[in-house]
């Protein structure tokens, strides 16, 4: 039996999804209509899914799925498109949210302009974990890749570089660093990056899941705390990717959590009958 779901493409700094409101419109199988209608050509196009919902629970709660259908743990992007259709839609017009994710709690706080439009939103990403300070691994055609395990609710490989970003064969060497065995079976994002100050890094990203993309929430954070804990950078510090510009703060504490802010912007809205 067909039925219409009404779905908001949405993005942040380029990082787009699909969003729709798993309370209005429950699917059966996310992950095969993820596969399906994130494809640019022939579906509506995006980085992936995303559901949002308040499910048994009266906090509201985000799932992500990949382009390849496989289920995420966080996107720090996306987490600040949702707080946005919350409160824009009225399901939420609290300034300060909580939202559930498969990688625990996150507490935001939303900027509102004076026409009633979310301008910003500041995320609490929780502390980071640094797994490993100099990870080192070799790819198939002998690219050296030495970088910084950090999780900050999903695993990040970061590799400072001292080249321009634009001649790194990002597109050759991120599918090798994710589905390398020493991050198996849940594979890694991995990021590349330059510092130009303590207070401005650069970075691009190739995503699990989803290849490369615009931009990576919790990539630039993972980068910060990568450059903050080596003594690279300072906080706060702007994290400038291909999609737009993110502020990570950190104290430098692994006990103390780390802050991102950027906003999130509607593309459109639209129909489809599954």
């Amino acid at each position: 039996m067909k039925r219409t779901i009404h779905f908001t493409k949405m993005h942040g700094l380029g990082n787009d999804y699909v969003y729709i409101n798993s309370d209005l419109y429950p699917l059966t199988d996310p992950s095969a209509f993820s596969i399906k209608y994130s494809d640019r050509r022939k579906g509506i196009g995006g980085d992936g899914l995303i559901l949002y919902g308040k499910g048994e629970e009266e906090t509201y709660e985000m799932r992500i799925f990949n382009i390849d259908g496989s289920e995420g743990l966080m996107c720090g992007n996306a987490i600040r498109c949702v707080a946005k259709l919350l409160y824009q839609e009225g399901l939420d017009r609290s300034r300060e949210m909580e939202i559930r994710t498969a990688s625990g709690s996150k507490y935001l706080s939303l900027t509102i302009g004076n026409n009633d439009e979310v301008e910003s939103v500041r995320v609490d990403m929780n502390p980071p974990r640094i797994i490993n300070e100099e990870l080192k691994l070799e790819t198939s055609n002998g690219w050296q890749v030495v970088g910084q395990h950090v999780d900050v609710g999903n695993p990040h490989l970061v590799q400072f570089v001292s080249e321009d970003l634009t001649d790194f064969p990002l597109e050759v060497v991120g599918p090798e660093v994710e589905e390398s065995e020493l991050f198996q079976p849940h594979k890694v994002n991995y990021e590349i990056a330059r510092v130009v100050d303590p207070h401005t890094i650069e970075m691009r990203v190739w995503e699990r899941g989803s290849g490369m993309t615009m931009a990576c929430g919790t990539g630039a954070c993972a980068t910060a705390v990568a450059a903050i804990h080596q003594g690279l950078g300072e906080s706060p510090i702007e994290v400038k990717m291909p999609g737009g510009d993110l502020v990570i703060e950190w104290s430098g504490d692994q006990e103390e959590p780390v802050y991102m802010t950027g906003d999130a912007t509607l593309v459109y809205r639209g129909e489809l009958t599954i």
